[in-house]
């Protein structure tokens, strides 16, 4: 494989039903999280009833998503000519998982969250917090300072893997306390496995990013792993959905996930390519890249919703 690591080698899914609808309201648009060049893709969430098992795993699944992403912004900002929009995007990124780190805790109703009660989930979310904590301060010294030196990036090489095991770690604590009878086991598995991509997504880039900018290759290897889960794990949902989801809700999984086959792909091979050298080693490319990974992102979060909205 010969990805943009040189020298190596090598529709649109249909509506919630209007029953689910009625119980979880309106959909929660979430937060684009970049402006400017980019573009972002809305980081969407459907409002959920109280106590909804569902909702507590989507959001806390997304807090995988968002440490991979605070940390992705910066290491762009690292070498581009014009830090500032990718600082401000990692600005933005850290207050919404700042937010949702208290809402999993004590609740938060426009998030649909209500407060937590489970003393084994609070755990393990003080030990998720505690884990980011060191680079969540990174982070924002990054910020702070407006500029981002080596320094910064191999501090986010170094914190980035225990908060991210840590958080894996809550998530799966949530997902066994809240199936249930209403929150079947393959549904909870689902939305788990289908928010968890989201994060893969934003990992590929980051170790992308990272080896390019570090050239460390525990992050070539890690891409590499990372890109091979995401292959994995897509295949089961296509897997397990025709059995798992609903009927009268099926149909527009599997176009979602169709689509979202169809992007990976094209991703997939744009990564495995050989480009031009000067083009590879350039800015520019590294943010075609982002900017395709994003339409990657606006996807699969749509199927994430549709997985809460099957559970509804």
């Amino acid at each position: 494989m010969m990805a943009l690591l040189s020298p190596m080698t090598k529709k649109t899914p249909d509506p919630m039903s209007q029953q689910a609808a009625e119980r979880r309201n309106l959909l929660l648009i979430g937060v684009a999280l970049l402006t400017g060049a980019l573009g972002a893709p809305l980081i969407a969430a459907a409002q959920a009833a109280p106590s909804d098992g569902a909702r507590k795993i989507n959001l806390s699944g997304r807090q995988r998503m968002l440490i991979q992403r605070a940390g992705k912004f910066v290491c762009l900002a690292h070498r581009s000519p014009q830090p500032q929009p990718l600082l401000t995007a990692a600005e933005k990124t850290l207050k919404l998982h700042q937010r949702t780190e208290v809402g999993l805790r004590a609740g938060d109703t426009e998030l649909g969250l209500e407060p937590e009660t489970n003393a084994l989930v609070l755990k393990t979310l003080t030990q998720a917090q505690s884990a980011f904590q060191p680079y969540g301060e990174v982070i924002r010294k990054a910020i702070d300072d407006r500029a981002v030196t080596p320094s910064h990036v191999e501090k986010i090489a170094d914190l980035n893997g225990p908060a991210l095991i840590a958080m894996d770690s809550a998530v799966s604590v949530i997902e066994r306390i809240y199936k249930s009878d209403e929150l079947p086991e393959r549904l909870a598995m689902l939305i788990n496995i289908a928010g968890r991509q989201r994060m893969f997504i934003q990992k590929m880039v980051l170790h992308l990013c990272l080896y390019r900018s570090t050239r460390r290759s525990e992050s070539r290897q890690e891409l590499f792993r990372t890109m091979n889960r995401f292959s994995v794990s897509l295949n089961i949902l296509k897997s397990v959905t025709p059995v798992a989801v609903p009927d009268e809700k099926r149909e527009p999984l599997v176009l979602a996930l169709s689509a979202a086959q169809h992007n990976w792909d094209a991703l997939r091979a744009y990564m495995s390519a050989a480009p031009p050298t000067r083009r590879v080693q350039s800015h520019e490319g590294m943010l075609d890249v982002d900017r395709r990974a994003e339409d990657l992102l606006t996807k699969i979060n749509e199927i994430v919703l549709l997985y809460e909205g099957a559970a509804g």
